[in-house]
């Protein structure tokens, strides 16, 4: 046996729909109803359907708030892994926090830096970003007083965003 010779310097730090620090934060109880139960991750955006009800996604809505504390939920596995099986996704119908305010885990699909702007896919409720004064992706919904906050990503990875003045209930989305 050998000694270590190196520490990486890049830890890991989080799971997705963890919350970061223990800021302040403000998270409200919803009952996931999205149009396919894939699409309920945590991590991803979700719009008010109606009392009490969220999706994932969602174009000109509500915003309800970011899926959270997956170490909170019972895992139900996968139809293909089994009932043991990791998983990040809940099935529809059942009671879940959604995050409007405050410092959040998540995954990102691209590239990112710091100060970026977070906006999330209607259809999916996937976060992408761009960088301030940047045109909007495609189909896709600015999340108001929302930036990556930490952990600057050259690709697909994990970084921390942070929700500040996030619409309240009844405020569109739209600017």
């Amino acid at each position: 046996m050998t000694f270590q010779t190196a520490v990486d310097l890049n830890q890991g730090f989080g799971v997705p729909g963890e919350l970061f620090d223990d800021g302040p934060h403000r998270a409200q109880p919803f009952v996931l109803d999205s149009s396919d139960a894939a699409l309920n991750v945590f991590g991803r955006a979700f719009t008010v359907v109606s009392e009490g009800v969220a999706e994932a996604g969602g174009a000109d809505a509500v915003f309800a708030g970011i899926l959270i504390n997956p170490k909170g939920h019972a895992s139900y596995g996968t139809a293909a892994g089994g009932p043991l099986a990791p998983t990040l996704t809940l099935p529809n119908d059942v009671p879940a926090e959604l995050l409007s305010e405050g410092s959040i885990v998540v995954t990102l699909p691209a590239a990112a830096a710091i100060g970026d702007l977070v906006y999330f896919t209607d259809a999916t409720g996937v976060l992408t970003t761009t960088a301030p004064g940047a045109a909007a992706p495609a189909n896709s919904t600015l999340i108001k007083g929302a930036y990556v906050d930490r952990f600057t990503v050259s690709g697909a990875g994990l970084a921390v965003i942070t929700l500040a003045g996030s619409p309240r209930s009844g405020e569109p989305l739209a600017a």
